[in-house]
């Protein structure tokens, strides 16, 4: 969609759709369009409770979130779904089933993922499609809920004409069989359950219309010959300036730049200085900018690799400049036509996500690098490139070059007149995968509004249903059954009570996923013009939900729990079942609170109100109904 009006009225409709609805969005736009000056407002005002994930430790470090893998302890290699033979798997692949089947989490990793309401992956262009169904997989899983990644709404931002997903030539021959591109979009979850595109398109770090304009062509393989012709009048071959600062030259392959920097060092006269980084606590991920090892000397050429926090702000990500000196381990920098100013330490720190004791998910610290926020700067990787700007450039669009690296490298600069180019830039070295043309279909601005209204109707549905849901049930069941006096109890009696509840709680789920189908298959029909009906169908489950809950799990808990204990274990044991009573006793208060919500007609112009309203679980448990635990009605649901 096009951001028409100002970039903060489309900022504006994003948030409402991350707190007034469950709706998936994948947040796009250009390099440039201020897609992590959103991410940083979601973080800060979405009462939503969240997690970042990104696909790699440097794109996770600039999220201020953790790498995929590490969130859900993922093992390297890829991952194969559907039913196949473990003989017949690849070496390096998994299968989904069989991993998940396998899964062993902590109560405390658990825990957090029964509690996250709103997952968000950064630079989701470099994710590969079977990463998207592991993480849907796992999250149904441990949720016990089957909606699409276990109900969790899924913000995925990135740009698909930039960096692709990395894949092995070998993985990706067997990955094949299962999935026709390697992006997240052919991922099975999202091609059964689309995700919501909205497209940011004001661009802030380019402000040349014509430069803008050649940008757009190559992203949408629309350059014409004028706009090449245009672009290849940068081309010089055999550059020299006389700036005291050289354009930095953007390079496919990190051995290449890194050869770059280290000939450009070592032509410098004078003492080279190294400058250790200080690791405290757990950094796993090390994917940062920053260098362990810094080796300077006086004239190299740096940029920095974070924006300077300071109130007097002196440099920002990507800014070039010159170590002026280095004196008694002091390191000076200069700029052109800008003081000289004393270098300081600064900081990266590394991150877990836990819930804490009233069920809220924190993000906690858990190591920190310390370093200068500086690196050599005669040459970088597109990679490394990646939300960097640079005022002046030399690229090589050579060979090397995959789909969407020229476009990433010519984004990095603020002008035309900044770029030179190396080599000659053809149509073939600028064609866009055509998978990504074929996926990308952003909603326009003048759709959101009635998108939105859509989204929140199912947004309360979803809030009522939420209390009719018996995964808390089912958790309360493994948490006595894993208790170390229950384990080294060996009383059959209670063994075979166990089996017999969850037997019970098995089938009330199963049950329970039908009866919140139907009600959403009849929300769909009709919205909310039928909410009389909706409200009749969620009055009889109580009635039934309440007379099972009761007959299945409370009397059966009550027969144990009135026999007079004989020993220290049957005593706690007693204990543990009165506390699964209690839950089991809250989800039907819920229930009979959830049950009056609907009675009401709710209006379009009044669902944000009433989402913020109810959108937290009631603390105050309210009284039961006897006249709705005594009713007997068998229902026509199931």
């Amino acid at each position: 969609m096009s951001n028409g009006g100002s970039s903060n009225s489309i900022f504006d409709k994003v948030l409402s759709f991350i707190d007034y609805s469950n709706q998936s969005i994948f947040l796009t736009g250009k390099a440039g369009t201020g897609k992590t000056t959103l991410l940083k407002r979601i973080k800060e005002s979405s009462s939503k409770k969240m997690a970042v994930i990104a696909p790699t430790g440097v794109a996770a470090m600039n999220a201020k979130g953790t790498t995929i893998n590490s969130f859900f302890q993922l093992p390297p290699g890829s991952f194969f779904p559907g039913d196949i033979s473990l003989e017949n798997l690849q070496s390096g692949i998994l299968s989904i089933q069989s991993m998940v089947s396998d899964l062993s989490y902590s109560r405390e990793k658990t825990s957090l993922f029964n509690e996250l309401e709103l997952l968000i992956i950064d630079e989701v262009s470099m994710v590969r499609c079977d990463l998207l169904d592991v993480i849907d997989a796992i999250l149904r899983t441990v949720r016990k809920n089957n909606a699409p990644f276990g109900g969790v709404q899924l913000l995925l931002i990135g740009d698909l004409y930039q960096l692709p997903p990395v894949t092995k030539r070998e993985d990706w021959t067997f990955l094949s069989r299962a999935y026709p591109s390697p992006y997240f979009f052919d991922a099975l979850v999202i091609r059964r359950n689309p995700v919501l595109q909205i497209e940011l398109t004001t661009v802030f770090r380019q402000t040349e219309p014509e430069f803008i304009n050649i940008l757009n062509d190559i992203r949408n393989n629309q350059i014409n010959e004028s706009g090449l012709t245009l672009l290849n009048k940068r081309y010089n071959p055999t550059p020299h300036t006389n700036d005291e600062v050289s354009p930095i030259i953007i390079t496919s392959h990190n051995a290449e730049a890194n050869t770059i920097n280290k000939e450009k060092l070592e032509e410098l006269a004078g003492t080279e200085y190294t400058f250790e980084g200080e690791v405290s606590g757990e950094f796993r991920d090390l994917g940062l900018q920053a260098e362990q090892s810094l080796k300077l000397k006086e004239g190299a050429q740096i940029m920095f690799i974070k924006n300077d926090t300071g109130e007097n702000r002196k440099f920002y990500n990507g800014k070039i400049g010159k170590v002026k000196s280095v004196k008694e381990g002091e390191i000076y920098i200069s700029f052109p036509n800008e003081p000289d100013f004393l270098l300081e330490k600064t900081s990266w720190q590394s991150f877990e996500y836990k819930t804490d004791t009233e069920e809220a998910i924190v993000q906690q610290q858990v190591g920190e690098f310390s370093q200068y926020p500086i690196k050599l700067a005669w040459a970088v990787t597109i990679h490394k490139s990646q939300g960097l700007t640079f005022d002046s450039a030399i690229i090589d669009a050579g060979k090397s070059f995959v789909a969407g690296q020229v476009y990433v490298a010519l984004s990095r600069v603020r002008t035309l007149n900044g770029l030179i180019l190396k080599s000659k830039i053809s149509t073939e070295s600028l064609r866009s995968n055509t998978e990504v043309i074929n996926y990308m279909n952003p909603a326009q601005e003048t759709e959101l509004d009635d998108i939105l209204i859509a989204a929140q109707e199912s947004f309360i549905l979803q809030l009522v249903l939420d209390h009719f849901s018996f995964s808390r049930i089912y958790t309360g069941l493994e948490t006595m059954a894993s208790n170390p006096e229950v384990v080294k109890s060996i009383l059959p009696e209670f063994k075979s009570l166990l089996a017999q509840l969850n037997k019970s709680v098995s089938d009330l789920l199963a049950l329970s996923d039908r009866f919140q189908n139907q009600v959403k298959q009849l929300h769909k029909q009709s919205g909310f013009k039928e909410q009389e009906a909706l409200q009749a169908r969620i009055e009889s489950a109580l009635t039934y939900f309440i007379k099972e809950l009761n007959l299945q799990l409370i009397n059966q808990l009550n027969k144990n729990i009135r026999i007079k204990p004989k020993n220290k274990i049957q005593q706690q044991l007693q204990h543990l079942m009165q506390k699964y009573r209690q839950v089991i006793e809250g989800r039907i208060a819920l229930m009979q609170y959830a049950s009056g919500l609907l009675k009401e007609p709710i209006k379009a112009e009044d669902y944000t109100a009433w989402i913020n309203k109810h959108k937290v679980k009631a603390n105050a448990k309210p009284g039961s109904s006897s006249a709705a635990q005594q009713s007997t009605v068998n229902l026509q649901l199931f």
